[in-house]
């Protein structure tokens, strides 16, 4: 009778009770875990918490157990309570550290692999600080842009950004913190350093202030941004909450936010037609890395790039054209196509020539583009049409 009664109390106040989760190492499944759970289950009927989460212990670089003897030995500081760490790195980091590690195995301490980790938080720091200071007359309520008016490249990064989201929820919930550590270093080293915040430097800069093109990307670093902070916040508590202040539109904390991630999702027609650019562009970089080692140009912006072959058929029209010069981050894109059907994003470019010479015309002093409409306006002849237009 009394253990129906138990069961009865349990049903309907158990989450009153029980613990989320006990975290310990792994010698305590003799111990804590298996004493608690023993008197629980004969006092209550049921487990002490609703998970448990095992751990490996700390080791040195011989993979030997750090221990309070061999710290009593002299001259040894034991790394899991030692301030040396948190004075030289700073607590977020030693945070990122131990969030970077699987802890389902032992985990080897050493200043090297410290010291690692501190590059890629260097990496995350930099990256949203580049999101911040680029948000500096962006008002969310009034400047904000539909996802209909971005461009091309701004719904492929929003995309990817979603997938790695997600991914990140899916692994917190695993409580695999070193996998949120890998998707989101390595999404921001590539698919944000490498690309999109290289590629849209030219348009926050150059063009006008209030252009649909320059505030649809604020919109998506605003998003990117205030994204980043929640999903850091539970391993990057200072950094976060730092950032949270600078990001327009925020109010309170950070660690007071909800957070869930959203999808977005492209057409499956884009998906292919961007994926077909992004494979022209792989073989376009190498042909520009060649003309740099020959010296005919200096920076991809200084290029004229001309194709020809099979090619997509968007590249026929200015914006298809447009957004592939942008990718590949040239002053000039010329196109010749052979008229045949083009090729899907499964096939691989055939028959596709790749020119580089140096760019036509004269350098913009505001841009740095190689533009032929130099000298155009008398007011300001340095400048080509595009920038004459935004500083107007």
């Amino acid at each position: 009778m009394r253990r129906k009664e138990l069961q009865h109390e349990n049903e309907k106040g158990i989450d009153q009770w029980q613990a989320d989760l006990y975290l310990e190492g792994s010698d305590q499944h003799r111990g804590w875990f298996q004493s608690s759970l023993l008197l629980s289950l004969a006092g209550n009927g049921a487990a002490p918490y609703k998970a448990v989460l095992t751990h490996g212990f700390l080791v040195d670089a011989d993979k030997e157990k750090i221990s309070k003897s061999k710290q009593n030995q002299g001259g040894y500081e034991k790394p899991q309570t030692a301030d040396a760490y948190v004075k030289k790195y700073g607590a977020d980091i030693i945070r990122l550290w131990v969030a970077s590690q699987d802890f389902r195995n032992d985990i080897v301490v050493s200043d090297e692999r410290i010291k690692k980790v501190s590059e890629s938080y260097r990496g995350i720091r930099n990256t949203i600080r580049f999101q911040i200071s680029n948000l500096f007359d962006f008002n969310p309520d009034v400047d904000s842009v539909s996802p209909e008016q971005w461009t091309g490249l701004d719904r492929w990064a929003m995309e990817a950004f979603s997938r790695m989201e997600n991914e990140v929820q899916e692994a917190y919930v695993r409580y695999e913190f070193h996998i949120v550590y890998q998707k989101i270093t390595q999404f921001v080293a590539v698919e944000l350093s490498s690309i999109y915040h290289d590629l849209i430097k030219d348009r926050l800069y150059s063009d006008a202030p209030n252009s649909s093109r320059r505030r649809a990307t604020q919109t998506v670093l605003h998003l990117f941004v205030s994204r980043l902070c929640r999903m850091l916040s539970p391993i990057l508590v200072f950094t976060a909450d730092e950032a949270w202040e600078f990001v327009p539109g925020s109010s309170e904390s950070v660690h007071l936010q909800n957070w869930k991630p959203e999808s977005f999702e492209r057409s499956e027609e884009e998906r292919k037609i961007w994926s077909d650019y992004f494979r022209i562009r792989e073989l376009a970089l190498t042909e520009l890395e060649k003309a740099r080692v020959e010296k005919i140009i200096g920076r991809s912006g200084d290029a004229r790039v001309e194709m020809s072959g099979n090619l997509p058929a968007t590249l026929s029209e200015p914006a298809g054209l447009e957004d592939l010069r942008e990718l590949m981050n040239v002053s000039q894109l010329a196109i010749q196509s052979s008229g045949e059907s083009a090729k899907t994003s499964t096939d691989e470019p055939a028959d596709l020539t790749i020119r580089v010479t140096h760019g036509e015309g004269t350098k913009c002093v505001r841009c740095w583009q190689w533009r032929s409409d130099i000298g155009d306006s008398t007011e300001h002849p340095e400048l080509c049409s595009r920038c004459v237009s935004s500083i107007s």
